[in-house]
């Protein structure tokens, strides 16, 4: 089903790559040309109550943390087969986290509060469990044992992730997990054991006693009733008198070999107004995370000017991340292994001293061994300082220390300590400004044969898939628009490899499954566009319609050229002498297979003649040829162009024979400015006409078949000029124009009247 063909605002620069070199002649031809933005698609999805937060798969289901709602689809339809209700929750001062406080519910101080899910996690170390980690109960989990011959079971075995020490300080909470600020943790499996990576946003409301920290190790126990820190070093925090000026966005988190990894978006310094994005690494075994660092990351976008000189745009706030393999193609081109884990970010660009992205986006790949080369380079005193917000700036690890480190390995020596880069590490965007116009705000990517496919989201709710790639900035072969609401950064890939895997995409309150190897053919409107889809996408042409090949039975179906399609013509008609540049609006001109544009089998014939292309103002959507002369009239000859493929035709073109019939009126003052109105036939033929009297230009007013206007220029002496018509290689001379001396005005009369109207006589001698 169509939606109505009205283009979302921000898409357009996806689809007019083309218009700046046709300087909008063929605007029309190449908005009919271009891929339909406006399908509509019968998709599986899943409407929850509340908007979901977080989304996990294991085996055959779908587990989505909501607010106040845990739910289990399965994996084929996304049909619900259970749910457990996690909230609201009545919270009070007295109550310890997974205590039922309902009995206070009204005591002073109790608060019913959502309760927000910020980490849904599987582990499958013990037991098959699905962890929650929610905004009440002071950030603390909750486990539910998934049974094993019903893992969409979430009720029947539900354990609280909570027991407080006797001895424990309130700052000390191991089992307080999560911010209600914002939060991204990590599960892994190191040694027999399972350790929780966490990166919290906290602010003053988070007292400086409270458990909660900026970044944190933590154990889950072996009796899986809560967590462990192994030293007091296992977490650092950012100093009160920082938490409001200075807070830290933890947007993405992943585990490469020996290390872990955060993304985050904060402050340049912390007097800084800017905002920037980092990349946090420290060793996965390293319990008290001595080997620290930070540097950061820019998506740059690089335009060459004139005068060599190079403007350089810098894409400073993250929106999401993924991080996955590269395809041949992809990992040829950007220097990494097929096994090499590869960083893809969209980033944004930040309104001026703000964290607030503008529609302006950019892609980049960060290969992670890349990332650790950077780090492990010799740095000095220039560029690397101490992390003066965990510290502050009289800290004595910010004095006295060499500042130099083995960031190679997990081995700290005495003298070294945790440590911030000051250089960014630059990649550039891999869609050179292609998305310019749009806020990207969700990235996943998967393989299909050589190809690195990347599955996008936008704030508008717009999904799109595009090869990624550096040899060229090539177009979404799928976009469509799926809710009203922003994509979410949560995305999952599920068997790519297969011809059944498919993408996970939240967008608000709703869930909906797209195919990975695309959504058919129909929304490609135009031969060129439908071959220029990636192979696995399997769309080929036939009868003037995008189909696969079992969608075109009996038919001709090609992959591989296009026969071209003429929209319109103009002029629609030319002098006999010829010299006019006709422009032939379409689309498929040139266009083969490779995606290369070519017209060296492309010829323009009038009839017989020929019609001589100018290849170096043509493009996939407009031909310029101009046109030899005709001896004599002819009316709707055809416009012929043919290919490789073959010919098409176009029946209204002529030739014509332009002809002045008469001049008005035939004299007029020397100062010039007289409106003179030229009447006869084919006047509007060909590309552009000059009028000219005595070797001066009448100005044109108007243009039509029968009448030109213009207004007479001005001559030195009263006399008579002829009039001269050049219509591109065709001249006509016409009567002669009498230019008389200027008239004089001696006398008004009368001088005074009433206020209504009078008769006033201009008398002359």
């Amino acid at each position: 089903m169509k939606a109505p063909a009205v283009l979302a605002p921000g898409i357009l620069v996806l689809l007019f790559t083309l218009m700046q070199k046709s300087n909008g002649e063929c605007k029309e031809a190449l908005v009919k040309s271009k891929m339909n933005v406006n399908m509509q698609y019968q998709l599986p999805n899943f409407t929850a109550e509340t908007p979901i937060q977080n989304v996990v798969s294991h085996k055959h289901h779908i587990y989505l943390g909501a607010i106040n709602y845990l739910y289990v689809l399965n994996d084929k339809d996304l049909q619900k087969v259970a749910e457990y209700k996690t909230g609201p929750v009545l919270e009070h001062p007295d109550c310890f986290p997974c205590q039922n406080c309902s009995h206070k519910a009204n005591l002073s101080g109790g608060v019913w509060k959502d309760n927000i899910n910020m980490a849904l996690l599987v582990d499958t170390y013990y037991d098959d469990q699905l962890i929650s980690c929610g905004s009440v109960h002071r950030g603390t989990c909750q486990r539910h044992v998934l049974p094993p011959d019903n893992t969409a079971n979430i009720q029947s075995e539900v354990h609280c992730m909570y027991s407080p020490q006797a001895d424990e300080e309130p700052s000390q909470c191991p089992d307080c997990v999560v911010s209600a600020l914002g939060t991204k943790v990590l599960l892994s499996e190191k040694d027999r054991f399972i350790n929780f990576f966490v990166g919290n946003t906290i602010n003053s409301s988070y007292l400086p006693d409270h458990s909660l920290h900026s970044i944190s190790v933590r154990r889950l126990k072996e009796t899986q009733d809560g967590f462990k820190f192994l030293t007091d070093q296992s977490y650092i925090d950012v100093l009160p008198e920082f938490r409001d000026s200075y807070p830290i966005k933890y947007v993405h988190a992943f585990e490469s070999n020996h290390f872990i990894y955060f993304l985050t978006v904060q402050r340049e310094t912390l007097d800084a107004q800017t905002f920037h994005t980092r990349i946090i690494r420290f060793c996965s075994v390293d319990s008290g995370l001595h080997s620290y660092m930070e540097m950061p990351l820019e998506c740059i976008l690089t335009e060459k000017r004139r005068k060599r000189s190079t403007r350089e745009e810098v894409f400073n706030i993250l929106q999401a991340a993924y991080v996955s393999k590269p395809g041949t193609q992809l990992a040829k081109q950007i220097g990494a292994n097929l096994n090499d884990d590869i960083l893809y970010g969209v980033f944004a660009q930040s309104k001026p001293d703000s964290v607030e992205p503008m529609n302006r986006s950019a892609v980049c790949a960060f290969p992670v061994k890349y990332v650790n080369e950077f780090f492990n380079k010799i740095v000095n005193k220039n560029n690397v300082r101490c992390l003066q917000h965990f510290y502050g700036p009289n800290h004595d690890h910010c004095f006295n220390r060499t500042l130099l480190r083995n960031s190679s390995g997990c081995e700290v020596r005495s003298d070294e300590y945790r440590t911030e880069f000051t250089t960014a590490l630059q990649r550039v965007d891999l869609f050179m400004g292609q998305f310019n116009q749009v806020l990207l705000t969700s990235i996943s990517t998967f393989i299909k044969g050589d190809l690195t496919i990347a599955n996008l989201g936008t704030s508008e709710g717009r999904f799109m898939q595009v090869v990624v790639s550096r040899s060229g900035s090539l177009t979404p072969h799928v976009n469509f628009l799926l809710d009203s609401h922003p994509v979410s950064p949560e995305a999952i890939v599920e068997h790519p490899l297969n011809q059944n895997g498919y993408t996970l995409v939240v967008t608000g309150k709703k869930i909906t499954k797209i195919p990975l190897n695309g959504l058919g053919c129909e929304h490609f409107q135009s031969c060129s566009q439908c071959l220029s889809a990636p192979s696995f996408v399997q769309c080929g042409w036939c009868h003037d319609k995008c189909v696969r090949l079992e969608e075109c039975p009996g038919g001709t179906w090609t992959q591989e050229t296009c026969l071209p399609t003429i929209y319109k013509v103009f002029p629609t008609s030319a002098p006999l002498e010829g010299g006019t540049t006709l422009t032939i609006c379409g689309w498929d001109f040139g266009f083969k297979r490779n995606n290369k544009f070519d017209l060296k089998k492309t010829k323009v014939l009038l009839g017989n003649e020929s019609c001589t292309l100018t290849l170096s103002e043509s493009t996939i959507n407009m031909l310029k040829c101009t046109v030899g002369p005709a001896m004599n009239e002819h009316f709707n000859m055809s416009i012929v162009i043919s290919n490789s493929r073959g010919t098409v035709h176009y029946s209204t073109f002529s030739y014509v024979d332009p002809i002045i019939k008469s001049i008005s009126p035939s004299y007029g003052p020397k100062t010039g400015g007289t409106l003179l109105t030229l009447t006869g036939k084919h006047l509007n033929s060909g590309n552009s006409r000059h009028i000219s009297i005595g070797g001066k230009t009448c100005t044109l007013k108007s243009v039509s078949d029968s009448i030109l206007e213009c207004y007479t220029p001005a001559q030195s002496t009263p006399t008579e000029f002829p009039i001269k018509l050049k219509i591109d290689l065709a001249n006509r001379e016409m009567n002669s124009f009498i230019y008389r001396e200027d008239p004089v005005v001696y006398e008004i009369h009368p001088t005074k009247s009433f206020v209504r109207h009078v008769s006033i006589a201009l008398i002359r001698r």
